[in-house]
């Protein structure tokens, strides 16, 4: 496939690694010369230096034999003239924009509609809210994704040497859930990631994912030592608009909200917006601001400024001073292997999350969603096994599937099961594959058709 992105920033330069990483022909678009000679440092790809807006450039990058076009630079406005250009005048046939202005997104779809293809509308700030929320209903996860429709869970959490798995060997996993899906799907230990197997073991300090029926979800957290509170109090740092679309989503579901900015123009903005949420003019990082609106008896503490070293400082101190969980919005890949470390409970990261739903919509039609775990070190894949791929040829254990490849569950028909080696996947079936990313390009063979 020839991909064409305009906008080398976090999201377009992750996308350029990973596209390229999955052997497509990439080429990579920015204006800025500077960053262009960074990106040729540590990409291997083709990169154009000049304005992705225009016809001449887009002509140079080989738009009219280009099969995916990915706008992902900073401005809604250039992002919307490159997916309206590669859409009409080109008719490229799948077209994502990154857009955070609801009403620019509006504008997408209505173009979308009228000329047809398969066109696709991002907003990191929006999947940024769905993740926050999805960490505030399993307290004391780093991370939650749903597949399967919602009906199976992906969580992660930190094991504590009080913890009723540490020790646990994955194989008695079944001892402790015999009638719902239950399994371990990676590991991250001693900063190294892996894909695990029956006979590994669950040690103290391990950060651990576990594919679990969201039904079991207070289980899990007894065996953790957590528990879920009967209400929350919640207090946002940052009136940007993740920390605005935030609380307008925390007031319907009538928790108490807290919002704190250091700008003044922005705590007005918020105040005119909400109806029920606390606005406070003050610095979430000032230890006397926190204090006096009771920081103390927060549940969750949600930093997301703009400024995410501020956001990292943030919640060190919202901790320090009694919050009970706390997350952070940070974009800087090497923070998210400091989660357990440093006392944040969860990174959210808007980069890789429109990195996944690009992706997943770039291997449309055999993978359904597709998740980052963290540090971008492991990927989990929902995907459909057609009638003629290699997945349903053999059962699990003959089908030859790449080290560091694990089938963790398969949906069929209503059911949801943990396959074992012996089990075979039927064309139609869903099925959830863990992968490291350095294998992901290997379970291509084995979803084609």
């Amino acid at each position: 496939m020839k991909a064409i992105i305009v906008g080398g920033g976090l999201v377009g330069s992750s996308l350029a690694a990973k596209l390229a990483g999955d052997d497509h022909d990439v080429v990579l678009v920015e204006k800025d010369r500077e960053l262009i000679r960074e990106l040729n440092e540590r990409l291997d790809v083709q990169t154009i230096v000049g304005n992705g807006t225009t016809v001449p450039v887009l002509k140079k990058a080989g738009i009219e034999a280009c099969d995916l076009l990915l706008a992902t630079t900073d401005s809604d406005e250039a992002n919307m003239v490159v997916a309206l250009v590669g859409s009409a005048l080109f008719k490229v046939p799948r077209v994502v924009a990154r857009l955070r202005d609801s009403g620019h997104e509006e504008s997408f779809r209505s173009i979308a509609a009228e000329i047809g293809g398969e066109r696709l509308a991002i907003n990191p700030d929006n999947a940024a809210v769905e993740r926050i929320l999805s960490l505030m209903t399993v307290p004391g996860a780093v991370d939650v994704t749903l597949f399967f429709g919602g009906r199976l869970q992906v969580a992660g959490f930190l094991i504590s040497k009080g913890s009723g798995f540490n020790g646990l060997l994955l194989s008695h996993l079944k001892l402790l859930f015999p009638a719902v899906p239950m399994l371990v799907v990676a590991i991250r230990r001693d900063g190294r990631w892996m894909v695990p197997h029956g006979e590994d073991e669950l040690l103290a300090n391990d950060l651990v994912y576990f594919a679990m029926d969201p039904a079991e979800t207070d289980n899990v957290l007894g065996l953790l030592g957590l528990q879920r509170g009967p209400e929350r109090r919640v207090m946002i740092a940052g009136a940007t608009r993740i920390g605005v679309e935030l609380a307008r989503r925390l007031e319907t579901k009538e928790v108490g909200v807290t919002l704190i900015d250091s700008r003044r123009s922005a705590c007005e903005s918020a105040a005119a917006e909400l109806s029920s949420t606390l606005v406070i003019h003050g610095r979430p990082t000032d230890r006397e601001d926190l204090v006096e609106e009771g920081i103390d008896r927060v549940d969750d503490f949600i930093a997301c400024t703009d400024d995410h070293e501020e956001n990292v400082v943030a919640c060190l101190l919202a901790r320090r001073l009694g919050a009970t969980h706390n997350f952070a919005l940070v974009d800087n890949p090497a923070l998210a292997g400091l989660i357990g470390e440093v006392g944040i409970d969860a990174v959210i990261s808007p980069r890789l999350l429109s990195v996944s739903l690009a992706l997943q919509f770039a291997r449309k039609g055999r993978v359904k969603a597709v998740a980052a775990l963290l540090d971008d070190a492991v990927e989990v894949f929902e995907a459909e096994a057609g009638e003629g791929s290699r997945l349903v040829r053999n059962p699990l254990e003959k089908l030859g599937l790449p080290k560091g490849v694990l089938v963790a569950a398969v949906r069929r028909e209503d059911q949801i099961l943990v396959p074992t080696g012996s089990d075979r996947i039927n064309a139609g079936d869903r099925v959830l594959l863990i992968t490291t990313t350095e294998n992901a390009t290997r379970l291509d063979d084995f979803l084609d058709a």
